[in-house]
């Protein structure tokens, strides 16, 4: 196993803010002793991609630059592949849009509380999310949705990303006008249920909705 950190950054995170600010912060680990191996995504599910062949290539250590998104695609492209057994280690450097997990652990500034807990090498446990579908399986690590919600999230990311917190407002409010009830079976354990599903660890969304407000991450 590498002790080096595999570093992906997503330029395109935080309307283009990413690529400018990842080399000032990536430099900062480094003048700390961090060893970093940097490589930047191309495009959606790139990152995907990337993290799969460094895990195949024993790194273990990895860091997202950018928002929600990216280390989505981190978790995904490894879990995917390797299975749900598989353990490593996800920093982040927060420069996107949402970043609505780190939330969860430090409200006020996360970017710096995000850098301080790699340069102190702190730790914690958290679980993941699977979904098995038809296709294969999705992993998250923060929240997962099927029906409204979810098209409110495609919504956002395809015409209102750019606005940051104010784009998923008003991807709710264009579903709630074109709402159409979907209905499908969704089984969890013994239960049943259909229309809308949310999973989450998180008490809110990237808009500081209340998705699941009695969310904790406490063990």
């Amino acid at each position: 196993m590498r002790e080096t950190f595999f570093a992906i950054v997503n330029p395109a995170a935080g309307g283009g803010r990413s690529g400018k600010l990842a080399s000032p912060a990536i430099a900062r680990l480094r003048e700390h002793g961090l060893h970093v191996d940097v490589i930047a995504s191309t495009g959606p599910g790139h990152a995907s991609e990337l993290a799969r062949e460094a895990y195949a290539q024993n790194y273990r250590r990895f860091i997202a630059v950018g928002g929600d998104g990216t280390a989505h695609e981190i978790l995904n492209g490894i879990f995917t592949h390797a299975g749900a057994n598989a353990r490593i280690s996800l920093g982040f450097l927060p420069v996107g849009t949402g970043n609505s997990f780190l939330r969860d652990f430090a409200a006020q500034d996360s970017a710096e509380a995000a850098l301080q807990a790699l340069l102190q090498n702190r730790k914690r446990p958290v679980d993941l999310l699977r979904l098995t579908h038809s296709k294969g399986e999705i992993f998250a690590f923060n929240l997962l949705s099927v029906g409204f919600t979810a098209d409110v999230a495609t919504l956002t990311n395809r015409y209102f990303k750019p606005l940051g917190p104010l784009g998923y407002l008003l991807g709710v409010f264009v579903r709630v006008v074109q709402l159409r009830r979907s209905a499908f079976t969704l089984r969890c354990d013994d239960d049943t249920a259909g229309t809308n599903v949310v999973a989450s660890f998180s008490p809110s969304t990237t808009a500081n909705t209340p998705a699941a407000p009695c969310s904790s991450r406490q063990r």
